[in-house]
């Protein structure tokens, strides 16, 4: 067996608050400190094993997944407000949804899809020039968050939901996203939760959110004889191999939040961070402009599953910023990786944001080099060096239409507006559910 140094639970003890408030410099602290893999407790005694460690990623997620599962970190604090959906579910009834709903997100069935993004984001990039025009500055975390909302709702419903009720949503998950927070860092405070009023608050933004999606679903159950090209319709005729039978409308309704929840915010922060980053390599800005220009005017699925310099240029920002900074599961068993002994019960922290940066396996890895994803470099790119998008059974299902919802964004961003000069400025960090720039990211904008 292998030996690893642990976290004493004095120094655990002190760093609690810190680890609430910011959890990534504790982290980072911490392996500096004792390795790439070490074990550590939380408030209330239990152990994790926290990892940076490629190959005990590439366990936990592919190898030995069935040897793990979501904790409950995961799947009660974040279930009990949206639901049981792919995100939150475990066992037997996460593999049967799985495989339900998997077919929806094929690249020929995305299709279908595309012109519904290309549509909402010109429309929204022309709003923004109007906005730029007469103003210092354009909140570009704002402006993606907006976007992301408007794209990920007119994806899954087509119809059916005016603009108002999309700015309701996303209002009301940002508040749940942050309560729910509180729940996972601080379990040990739900009595005061209780007590102060804000887990009912959460759980009544939660209620009225279903019952916008509800009357969704309902108008449209109405209205059979329509076809529609959306989400929601592939759910809706979604039909069990082993039954037939279709999804009850709960069902319906769990999935098509948590589809909402992990498509808009995570894409919107990983263009918020894109731009900066743009913004501040100016010999990348150059050079993917370069591309856009000599590109397309159109998108095809064919276009967009093409590998090129803008695929690079996300990928890179996903590296240094990934919006899943950290993920957990819990073991089911005894098991042993690379020689670490895990223990039934255990937690196991997989900190893709220090697997990402990790100086043993990227060169500079602070740098922003979006070189690093070029076909040919990319094939030597350790398994699970890089997994924004988590990996093995349980990878992101919607992996594809996050990357081209990103890519068309982009594009027809950089068309329309010139990024300023760089500032030398690094925005600090702020990891929540996902990875968001701390204060939003500002830019002064001029028209092309």
């Amino acid at each position: 067996m292998r030996e690893i140094k642990t976290v004493p639970r004095l120094e655990s003890f002190k760093r609690a608050f810190s680890f609430v408030d910011n959890p990534i410099p504790v982290i980072d602290e911490a392996i500096e400190k004792y390795g790439d893999t070490y074990y550590t407790q939380i408030i209330g005694g239990r152990k994790i094993v926290m990892s940076i460690e490629p190959k005990f990623a590439q366990h936990v997620l592919q190898k030995g997944n069935k040897k793990y599962q979501k904790s409950e970190i995961q799947t009660d604090s974040l279930g009990k407000y949206v639901g049981m959906g792919l995100l939150t579910a475990n066992g037997d009834y996460w593999l049967r949804q799985r495989r339900l709903i998997q077919p929806s997100f094929h690249k020929a069935k995305l299709a279908s899809l595309v012109s519904i993004m290309e549509e909402e984001i010109k429309s929204h990039m022309d709003e923004l020039k109007v906005k730029v025009q007469g103003h210092d500055e354009l909140d570009i975390s704002e402006a993606m968050m907006e976007l992301t909302m408007k794209v990920v709702s007119k994806a899954l419903f087509s119809t059916g939901i005016d603009e108002s009720q999309i700015k309701e949503l996303g209002h009301s998950i940002n508040a749940l996203q942050k309560h729910i927070v509180k729940e996972v860092r601080l379990p040990i405070f739900s009595w005061w939760r209780k007590l102060n009023g804000s887990a009912s608050a959460a759980n009544k933004i939660a209620a009225e959110t279903k019952q916008i999606l509800q009357d969704v679903l309902d108008l449209r159950k109405s209205q059979p004889e329509i076809v529609h090209n959306d989400l929601l319709d592939m759910l809706l005729h979604s039909k069990y191999e082993d039954t037939g039978e279709g999804m009850t409308d709960t069902q319906i309704l769990d999935e098509a939040i948590i589809l909402y929840v992990a498509g808009y915010e995570t894409t919107a922060n990983t263009l918020a961070w894109a731009l900066h980053a743009l913004r501040e390599e100016s010999s990348v800005y150059a050079q993917l402009e370069k591309e856009i220009q000599e590109g397309p005017e159109g998108y095809s699925m064919e276009s967009l599953m093409k590998p090129d310099y803008l695929s690079q240029v996300i990928e890179e920002t996903m590296r240094k910023y990934p919006a899943a900074w950290i993920l957990d599961r819990i073991a089911l068993e005894d098991d042993e990786i690379d020689g670490v002994k895990i223990s039934k019960g255990d937690l196991v922290g997989l900190y893709v944001f220090g697997a990402h940066r990790n100086p043993k396996i990227w060169k500079k890895p602070s740098q922003f080099d979006p070189d690093r994803f070029d076909p040919e470099a990319k094939k030597h790119i350790e398994s699970y060096a890089f997994y924004p998008f988590g990996g093995g059974p349980r990878m992101c299902i919607g992996y594809h239409f996050a990357m081209i919802e990103m890519k068309i964004a982009l594009a027809e961003f950089l068309k329309r507006f010139k990024l300023p000069a760089p500032t030398g400025k690094e925005p600090d960090l702020l990891p929540l559910i996902t990875l968001k720039p701390k204060t939003n990211v500002k830019m002064a904008l001029e028209l092309k």
